[in-house]
């Protein structure tokens, strides 16, 4: 298993590029805008949601830029990480019942599991057919 990327929640842009360019000297790759669909379907929240990603290489996060509802924290904090067989992988998830959500964008399906406790974890296969 490897790590794909680390999401993470910051309430402006400008907050995301002082820290992640000036503190981490992260380069900023890409912005994006998650639909609010896919934003419900994934992490039951009804906004959709800009992501910036900054990365080294060796190191990616991505950044929504999202700000907590009172009295509730956002869940779009999530760690991707790959895998070598991602059918065998949700087989065995399946197994041990942890859930999995699987969510299609466009030709493909997304992955996502929670541990235990609640925490979602992005599944990719390492050949990059998902």
């Amino acid at each position: 298993m490897k790590l794909n990327h680390v999401a993470l929640v910051c309430s402006s842009e400008q907050r995301a590029d002082d820290f992640y360019e000036g503190v981490l000297e992260l380069r900023k790759i890409k912005s994006s805008v998650v639909s609010s669909e896919l934003c419900r379907q994934i992490f039951d929240i009804d906004n959709e949601c800009r992501i910036l990603v900054y990365g080294n290489g060796l190191f990616t996060v991505e950044v929504f830029l999202a700000t907590p509802a009172p009295g509730r924290q956002t869940s779009f904090d999530h760690i991707c990480v790959e895998v070598k067989n991602i059918e065998e992988f949700v087989n065995r998830c399946e197994a041990m019942q942890v859930e999995v959500n699987r969510v299609p964008k466009g030709d493909r399906l997304l992955t996502f599991v929670k541990d235990y406790d609640g925490n979602i974890f992005e599944i990719k296969d390492m050949t990059g057919t998902e």
